[in-house]
């Protein structure tokens, strides 16, 4: 029985290639393609991003009005144009600014310069384009 199983060893291990090559991993996995749109929910006092980072370029936001008041976003580009659609309740919106690399601060202008200024009270989030 001893040589039975040394034999078997024998051919099972002469079916093994003697200079098997290693498994290569990888140690860093490529990172998936950033995407080029999000949705913005709107409520009293929050703005919710489904995304914080995206490709530059042009880029779908689109926008739902979850609250009870009316709401608005805004976003300016590096040229200074400022882009912004208005929503009343249950409304949704698409606006399609075109942004360089950087960061940009979305937000609701509402009642802006006073106390009860939506962006000041936190309807506002920044979003990094690269």
């Amino acid at each position: 029985m001893r040589r039975a199983l040394a034999a078997a060893l024998v051919l099972l291990l002469a079916a093994v290639p003697a200079a098997a090559a290693p498994r290569k991993r990888r140690l860093h996995l490529p990172l998936p393609p950033l995407a080029r749109s999000l949705t913005v929910d709107e409520s009293e006092w929050v703005l919710r991003p489904s995304k914080r980072v995206v490709a530059s370029g042009p880029v779908r936001v689109r926008v739902y009005n979850r609250g009870e008041d009316d709401h608005d976003l805004v976003v300016v580009d590096q040229h200074g144009n400022a882009h912004a659609v208005a929503l009343q309740p249950g409304e949704q919106e698409l606006m399609v600014p075109r942004l360089a690399a950087g960061r940009y601060r979305f937000f609701c202008s509402l009642q802006s310069g006073t106390p009860e200024s939506h962006e000041a009270r936190g309807m506002w989030f920044t979003l990094e384009v690269r």
